[in-house]
This record gives structure tokens, sequence and C-alpha cells, in this order.
């Protein structure tokens, strides 16, 4: 517990600069710009809750990469139209081991484990021009590592809301490798009913960081940007 109290600490000023947020607008939306500043600019629009990736706010904009209709973008807002997941409500860690993590609070409870990669059981697809860097594993581009084979792999993501049970799908995680258990946090929307879990993840070179939503008690998406 102490060591991933200590790593976190370490951590605070890496998230502050570069970490996930949601839009909140009291419109219900907000314009997406393609610069810093008011003008014929606006590129996309995007309600609230729609989770972002932000980058250090600079005077009153900031700089996000997001996702949307399976395509990667980016763009500019106001810095006041977002709200960081770490602003929400913190659900605790309680219990860890080096392959097992477990939050609670109220009748909130998250169990996440990892496990070994099997590689022998995998199937690693290499690059034409580069035989020793791995392209694909199991059919899909993965995340985790900067070409090597994975050391480590998610084994379950569990979350227990009262009486209900949610077991996140096997393609929430299979093509995410190398997680880094003690930088995992967990935080709830009261308002929303959203549960965020959020973790920056790597083998030290293809580090990436991670939001799974869970929206009104169900599984809606996931969100991975690069780290940096």
């Amino acid at each position: 517990m102490k060591f991933i109290q200590l790593t976190l600490i370490l951590l605070i000023g890496y998230t502050s600069f570069a970490q996930f947020a949601v839009i909140k607008d009291n419109d219900g939306y907000v314009n997406i710009r393609t610069e810093a500043s008011k003008g014929n600019n606006i590129s996309d629009k995007l309600n609230n809750d729609f989770v972002v990736y932000c980058f250090e706010p600079v005077n009153n904009w900031i700089n996000i990469d997001y996702s949307k209709n399976n395509k990667d973008l980016s763009g500019y807002l106001y810095k006041d139209r977002v709200k960081y997941l770490s602003d929400f409500e913190k659900i605790p860690l309680v219990k860890e081991t080096k392959t097992k993590v477990v939050f609670q609070k109220a009748d909130i409870t998250i169990s996440i484990e990892s496990k070994n990669f099997q590689s022998n059981t995998a199937k690693l697809s290499y690059f034409k021009d580069s035989k020793s860097i791995v392209e694909k594993i199991n059919g899909k581009h993965f995340w985790g590592t900067d070409g090597g084979i994975p050391k480590t792999t998610f084994k379950s993501i569990t979350i227990t809301i009262g009486s209900q049970t949610i077991e996140l799908p096997k393609n929430a995680f299979e093509d995410l490798f190398e997680p880094n258990l003690f930088r995992t946090q967990i935080n709830y929307d009261k308002d929303s009913n959203i549960l965020y879990i959020s973790s920056s993840n790597s083998d030290g070179a293809g580090s990436y960081e991670l939001a799974w939503v869970i929206e009104k008690g169900q599984y809606k998406e996931r969100k991975v940007a690069y780290g940096f």
C-alpha cells in the first residue's frame, strides 16, 4: 500500500498536465474548434459526458484528443467546459496484491486482476520488414509495448453496485497489455450515475492512458490515448 501511495504522489505532476475529462456545459454541449480562438473555426460538437483527453491548458483554452465514429480527432475548447475524471468522487483502494487491486466505497466495489501473457497460445503477427517487431496479437493492433511481446495482460474487471454485478466483456481489454494496477483510479459521477475506471499502463516504452466508462450499471465504452 505504501508503495502505491508513493507512486501516485510521484505521478501527480504527470497527471496534472494530461488526463481524461468529460464535457460539462450548461448548454448540454460544447463546440470544438480548430484553433484556440473564436471565429469561423467550429469543427465539431460534443455533448455533455463525452470523454476527451486533455492536455495542459494555455490561457483559456485546452487542446484535446478524442475518438468519435471510429475516428481519432483533436481540437480546442474553453477550459471551463470540462470536468476532469479525478475531480469526481473517488472510490478508494482497499486491497492490493501484485496481480489484483480492489476499490470500495459504500455499495460500490471494483476488482481488477492481471495475469501473465501466454505468448505460446496467442497468434503473433510480425511486420514484414522486421520479424522481431510484433504488429498484431490475435489479429488486433494492441497497446502496451513498442513492438515487443507483452509480459502481462488484464484477466478480469468486475464491478459490483449493490446487488448488481458487471463483468467487463473480453473486447474491453483483450488488446490492452502491461497493466500497471497501482496506477488505477476509480471515480464516480453521482449526478450522472457514471463510474470511470482510469489508469496509465506500459512496459516503459508503449505507454497509454485508459478509461473505461460504466453508465447506469452498464458497460458503455472505453477510451484509449497515447501516454506522454
